[in-house]
């Protein structure tokens, strides 16, 4: 299956911890295979189980059949052939979202695969139904692509007798276009359900609408998909239908959340961040040495970032806990506040004061931006964190009843 996930989209659709050492942070996401235009690309360690039981499948079951006549050996090459050039198709449908998702604006920190599919993670929603529509049928463009290279290879070994390439490539073609078809049922969070939401949005400008309706579609085909394995499981002894109730939960959950996600971007529109911050943060001098920031500030009032000003209030970065983990303690009395956050980038963890919450909290989903100074013509006027605009959130729907 697939879809494409906000902030964290999945062909099956889900970022380490801030602070962590790099292979430590890796672990926690999976293996890192590489870097590709800027996007990390993952296995998920489930992903090992699901190859070696896809392998063993096409291998025992379905190679044998279409293909008859030879070694056992030569099946299971076909079947490790098939399934690791089925998981590539899978990543490039997940960098077709990615690649037009950048191109709109939408940054994409990584790919990752997982035992249902792809997971392709952005760093927000798309701000309007074209974007969403583009981003939507990046994936499936992608994957009719690679029916037809699979199918005219097919053509090809068939010609030349390359008998064993053929069936290979035939699955390939065959498989994908399962896929395609499956992603295209109109239900969130398929890529299907995202064109429908993009078509009902531009038609209606109503975006908490739109997803209501096809995230109503997807908790029905969760349901739908969770009947067939049933059946499957009781009548027709398929212990594989396990995997239907993985996806028919996973569809469930996802358009659930979709759909709370809506809302809160419905419930956050015209409030803007001066409305939500903590005004007048406790921040640090620009010139102070790590040691004294640490002491003064961190151990004190035991927060985990603090905004680093110069003397007149200009904002010079946001000094968070993590930077001076990176940073060896001997060090520390050498460097100034201001020094680490401009070798660490900390001035760009920022946001103007009349920028929409919403969109402050699609920020503050992205990894590692759990908060962020609030600026004025570079003047620093407050902090906004997730909670805050969460508190608000909270605070409309109960009135809202």
């Amino acid at each position: 299956m697939d879809s494409f996930n906000d902030n964290n989209r999945g062909a099956g659709k889900m970022e380490g911890r801030a602070g962590q050492p790099m292979s430590e942070r890796a672990a926690s996401r999976g293996l890192f295979i590489g870097r590709w235009l800027g996007i990390e690309f993952y296995l998920d360690y489930s992903w090992f189980l699901i190859a070696a039981i896809v392998t063993y499948q096409l291998a025992k079951e379905v190679f044998p059949i279409v293909h008859p006549g030879h070694a056992t050996f030569v099946y299971v090459i076909m079947g490790a052939a098939a399934a690791m050039l089925f998981f590539l198709s899978i990543i490039l449908h997940e960098l077709g979202h990615s690649v037009v998702s950048q191109r709109c604006g939408i940054p994409v920190s990584r790919i990752t695969l997982l035992f249902i599919g792809g997971l392709a993670e952005i760093a927000r929603e798309p701000d309007d139904a074209k974007s969403e529509l583009k981003i939507a049928l990046g994936g499936p463009l992608v994957s009719v692509i690679l029916i037809a290279v699979f199918a005219t290879l097919a053509w090809f070994c068939s010609l030349t007798g390359l008998r064993a390439a053929h069936a290979v490539c035939q699955w390939l073609a065959g498989t994908n276009l399962v896929l395609v078809i499956f992603n295209m049922i109109p239900g969130y969070p398929l890529d299907g359900g995202r064109v429908l939401r993009a078509l009902l949005w531009a038609r209606s400008g109503r975006l908490r609408q739109s997803t209501y309706i096809t995230s109503r579609i997807g908790i029905g085909f969760g349901w739908l998909l969770m009947a067939f394995g049933t059946w499957a499981l009781l009548v027709w002894h398929q212990w594989n239908a396990v995997v239907l109730f993985l996806i028919a939960l996973f569809l469930k959950s996802a358009a659930e959340s979709g759909y709370a996600a809506a809302i809160q971007r419905e419930l956050l529109a015209g409030v803007r961040v001066r409305d939500v911050m903590t005004p007048q943060p406790t921040a640090i001098s620009a010139t102070l040495p790590l040691n004294l920031a640490v002491d003064d500030f961190f151990l004190s009032n035991h927060h985990v970032a603090f905004p680093v000003c110069d003397s007149d209030g200009d904002f010079r970065g946001l000094l968070r806990l993590e930077f001076l983990r990176d940073l060896p303690r001997e060090k520390w009395p050498y460097t100034t506040a201001a020094d680490l956050v401009a070798e660490k980038g900390g001035a760009a963890l920022q946001i103007e004061s009349d920028e929409t919450a919403a969109r402050a909290m699609r920020r503050l989903l992205a990894p590692d931006q759990g908060r962020l100074a609030v600026v004025e013509k570079g003047k620093l006027v407050g902090m906004i964190t997730r909670h805050d605009i969460l508190h608000v959130i909270e605070i409309h729907s109960e009135l809202e009843g």
